[in-house]
């Protein structure tokens, strides 16, 4: 459980989260129960400090789109701290009677925002089929990429937890999110203690220096995109308000409540209530 003498954070500030699954996550000696512990306590800390959560991803029961509101609805905000992006390629494999049950269940817990093909708002329901539709690979991949595209613009600061290394969008949406908030100067906060994707970033970045995490560091198309990004926005670890020390132990710490509280101190010190 997170400490709930957490420091202050300006009202408003949005921090995206970027989450999926980690194959790192039995050599850790950890389950999926513990990346959801941390993405709890991640989300109960921003909430504490005023904060407003952004999430990208599907709207099914199991997902962490649904895990993330029924955290809010458990910690009581009823002022829509969330918001929740959908982007076309999943809402269009949801029927018409499952969009409208989704929108009505989030009701004074936040938002969904519904995007086409191009990252636009759309209304999900309206000139189309009421059952679900297919969506090529193709469509599936621009349809992901423009809704990472439009998160980027709308957040303060990003978190990275866990992560697949394949992807079904142009790269692994957990490194295309982070490529994308460097690109847009926004904070940066890489947990990298779950492995995955985000254990990945920690070494290709330098943050985990000694690769403590023992990720295999080979050719990856992906990760070197990430660097040049980071080299063309001269990115620095501490751009997100933590020393280059606590972005080390927040890259290998596995410890929930102190990602959740490096996490929340970052943010305070950039918004200047520290």
């Amino acid at each position: 459980m997170v400490d709930q003498e957490l420091p202050d954070v300006r009202a408003g500030l949005s921090v995206g989260i970027s989450v999926s699954q980690s194959e790192d996550l039995g050599r850790f000696g950890l389950t999926e129960t513990h990346v959801r512990m941390a993405l709890g306590d991640i989300a109960r800390a921003v909430l504490i400090a005023d904060g407003r959560l952004v999430y990208g991803g599907h709207l099914q029961e199991n997902g962490y789109t649904t895990f993330l509101v029924r955290e809010i609805e458990r910690f009581g905000r009823r002022n829509r701290p969330f918001t929740g992006y959908v982007p076309f390629s999943e809402h269009r494999r949801m029927s018409v009677s499952e969009i409208s049950e989704r929108i009505e269940d989030i009701s004074v817990l936040g938002r969904y925002v519904f995007l086409d093909e191009r990252g636009e708002t759309i209304d999900p329901t309206a000139d189309r089929l009421p059952e679900p539709g297919d969506v090529d690979e193709a469509t599936e991949r621009a349809c992901l990429s423009a809704a990472r595209m439009v998160m980027s613009g709308m957040i303060d600061g990003r978190v990275s937890l866990g992560g697949g290394r394949d992807g079904r969008g142009r790269m692994p949406g957990v490194i295309e999110e982070v490529v994308l908030a460097i690109r847009g100067g926004k904070a940066v906060f890489i947990a990298g203690g779950y492995g995955g994707a985000s254990a990945d970033m920690a070494v290709a970045l330098g943050i985990d220096s000694k690769n403590w995490l023992g990720v295999d560091m080979g050719e990856n198309q992906y990760l070197e995109e990430l660097r040049q990004a980071a080299a063309d926005s001269e990115w620095r670890v501490e751009a997100n308000g933590l020393t280059l020390e606590e972005n080390q132990r927040l890259a290998i710490t596995y410890r929930a409540s102190e990602v959740a509280s490096l996490i929340v101190t970052g943010l305070s010190r950039l918004s200047g209530t520290t």
